[in-house]
């Protein structure tokens, strides 16, 4: 078994890979399309393609203001030639001088038999220059051979030390130290636990341990750059992307992660925008050596090199049976595959519009360290005892007290036309009131908690207590902001969704109880099941439920069944993801102007995390137009690829509702 993997991997190095570097695929797959890149890849992956215009000016000022850096960073064979070539030099050149010394006043050398010839000069010289001492031939009381020995003695030590020093320098350089620190040849973008992340992998291949080990990561986007209000124009645009914790030993290979979130760049980005802009993702490993010299690896990814939905094939494996080490299969280092539900997506296109469709079904794994607050999927609005209605929403730490100091801020966003005095206006935002006006209150997640909003007359939603204006607010969007303070990273987290009051706020339901109480353990402690954690139940009996609510959900569901029913199918049996919806000019602008429907028509179900819509694009970075208004044609079509009938609310009181289709969506993201 071990001959074999030895064979398969002696003819992969053949071929071009390396353990730290995998297979020369993704460099012949850059030179085969021409693509551009700033860090290569493959088998020179680490190594800067930036190259400068004015490159011989520039290569004699570096020998000339920095010869000793200049000197280590050429090549070793390069090196060795150069000082063998210069000590032959200086050899002839002092045979020169002491042949004409010989010529001229032979009595300065004793006992050299009366030769004159340049042989005996340059054996001389060697001598001299190398104390090597062959015979009884030495200078006599003669100026000129006293000079002469003199400077070619001084100028042999000079020329030692600089060559020893260069030498050694060049041999011990920590650089390859860097090729023992392996960097995965691609990258993946998919979710852990309902987190959107960029991730790659690491590896120490020696056993000695890496001081203070670094990882960073850098987003250099290009497009067709921007000018600032001064007429400057900036071609590219350089972002830090935030790589979480590292394991300081480096003891097995690590999947390093970037979550992509509110305050990452790739917020907001699909595969179609990235490659667009001509992204490309720089990855750096900093380390020092047990010997306390620094060195690094770098590493490359252009965006056909990030493959979406796909996870890291597993290669750490526990030890057999009477066996105590742990096993690495270093073969599958580099090697992805994609995530259950993905196989059968061919297309990057595909894969990356799957996964920013948020999974409102998954909370974060509580990690020490990473932002575990989580946010329900759906609002509920249940009755209050004083007659007076109630929206909430629920939040908590999945990882408890990690994060302290907790705030919650609601807002609602109304699209409007003009405000109250005719003005023009894009829309109009309210803070509803959940007990932080002041800011003063702050929350403690020891267990999730449901935080209420209590519709009053002095409450921004109170036209939701008149039947006859609740409908003004169907196209509304709820905001809820969760911030904290992670005492852990000692830094402030935040957590963000939107909700659409249409689709996503639920008249008359309450949410599913999560807590078990002490009393029912063992240890008599309080238990949390986080998986029931977005569910919502429907009130069934009629004296828990609010015959307005009532009205209010059948408000919102007859506007939703009024534009389906003016959109006219294709006939026949045809693939749902070819469909096209032909509706007026008015229909259609009454679908664009209400997310929520205008979601469940583009595969959207429940609330939208932040990372799944373009929120940091900006003109400099979005060559597709995202933020230029489209223009209609005569009959305007809304083309999608995935249709889903209104979800039915289960009406049982002892049955949880959970707001998420319970159809897999294995299509392509529609677009309008």
């Amino acid at each position: 078994m071990w001959s074999c993997r030895i064979i398969y991997m002696v003819i992969f190095c053949l071929l071009g890979w390396s353990p730290d570097r995998g297979s020369a695929q993704h460099m012949r797959e850059r030179e085969q399309r021409k693509s551009p890149a700033l860090v290569a890849t493959g088998r020179h992956a680490g190594h800067s393609r930036v190259e400068y215009i004015q490159k011989h000016y520039l290569f004699l000022h570096a020998w000339k203001r920095d010869f000793f850096h200049a000197a280590i960073h050429t090549p070793l064979y390069a090196v060795l030639a150069v000082v063998a070539v210069i000590y032959i030099a200086t050899f002839f050149f002092f045979g020169l001088l002491w042949w004409g010394i010989l010529r001229k006043h032979g009595e300065c050398v004793s006992n050299n038999n009366n030769e004159t010839g340049f042989v005996t000069a340059l054996i001389f010289s060697v001598v001299t220059e190398q104390t090597i001492g062959y015979g009884n031939t030495y200078p006599n009381e003669c100026w000129a051979a006293a000079w002469l020995i003199m400077v070619q003695s001084v100028l042999g030590m000079i020329m030692d030390a600089i060559t020893i020093g260069i030498v050694f320098a060049r041999i011990s350089h920590p650089k390859q130290r860097g090729r023992t620190i392996a960097i995965s040849d691609s990258a993946v973008i998919s979710r852990r636990d309902g987190i959107l992340k960029f991730m790659f992998r690491i590896a120490d291949i020696r056993r000695t341990q890496v001081i203070e080990p670094q990882v960073k990561a850098y987003l250099y986007t290009w497009g067709e750059g921007r000018n600032t209000a001064e007429g400057e124009h900036i071609p590219v645009r350089i972002e830090s992307l935030e790589i979480g914790y590292i394991d300081g030993q480096l003891l097995l290979p690590l999947i390093e992660e970037h979550t992509i979130d509110e305050r990452s760049p790739l917020c907001g980005h699909t595969y179609m925008s990235l490659k667009s802009v001509n992204a490309e993702i720089v990855v750096t490993f900093e380390g020092t050596t047990e010997f306390g010299n620094p060195f690094m690896a770098r590493q490359s990814y252009l965006m056909d090199e990030i493959m979406w939905g796909h996870q890291f094939n597993q290669i750490i494996y526990h030890p057999e049976p009477e066996d105590t080490k742990y096993r690495i299969d270093f073969s599958s280092f580099h090697s992805t595959s994609p995530q259950d539900g993905l196989e059968g997506m061919g297309s990057q296109e595909a894969r990356c519009m799957r996964v920013l469709r948020p999974d409102i079904t998954a909370v974060p794994y509580p990690l020490l360290g990473e932002n575990t607050l989580v946010i329900s999927d759906s609002l509920v609005l249940c009755p209050g005892a004083d007659s007076k209605p109630r929206l909430q929403v629920r939040i908590g730490d999945t990882y408890p007290n990690q994060h302290v100091e907790i705030s919650v801020r609601v807002y609602i966003y109304r699209w409007i036309t003009t405000d109250v005095s005719g003005i023009p206006q894009d829309y109009s935002v309210e803070q509803l009131e959940v007990g932080y006006e002041t800011g003063s209150d702050r929350l403690l997640l020891w267990l999730p908690i449901i935080v209420t909003h209590v519709i009053d007359d002095d409450s921004p939603l109170s036209n939701w207590r008149d039947p006859d204006t609740v409908l003004s607010d169907s196209d509304a969007t709820i905001v809820v902001v969760v911030e904290g303070y992670m005492y852990s990273a000692g830094t402030n987290r935040m957590r963000m969704r939107m909700f659409h009051t249409q689709q996503d706020v639920h008249p008359n339901h309450i949410f599913s109880p999560v807590v078990t109480a002490p009393s029912v353990s063992a240890d008599y402690k309080p238990r949390v099941d986080w998986s029931k954690f977005h569910q919502v139940l429907a009130l069934q009996s009629d004296e828990l439920k609010s015959p307005h609510l009532e009205h209010v959900s059948k408000s919102w569901g007859a506007l939703s069944d009024s534009y389906g029913s003016a959109m006219q199918f294709p006939s026949g049996d045809g693939e749902l993801d070819d469909a096209t919806v032909t509706m007026k000019p008015g229909q259609l602008a009454g679908v664009m102007s209400n997310p929520g429907l205008l979601h469940q028509l583009t595969g959207h179900r429940g609330s939208r995390a932040p990372e799944a819509g373009h929120i940091h694009l900006t003109p400099d970075t979005d060559p597709e137009n995202t933020f230029r208004t489209r223009q209609a044609n005569k009959r305007p079509r809304v083309r999608f690829e995935e249709l889903f009938a209104p979800d039915d609310s289960t009406h049982l009181g002892d049955e949880a509702r959970t707001p998420a289709a319970d159809v897999d969506q294995e299509q392509d993201q529609s677009q309008v």
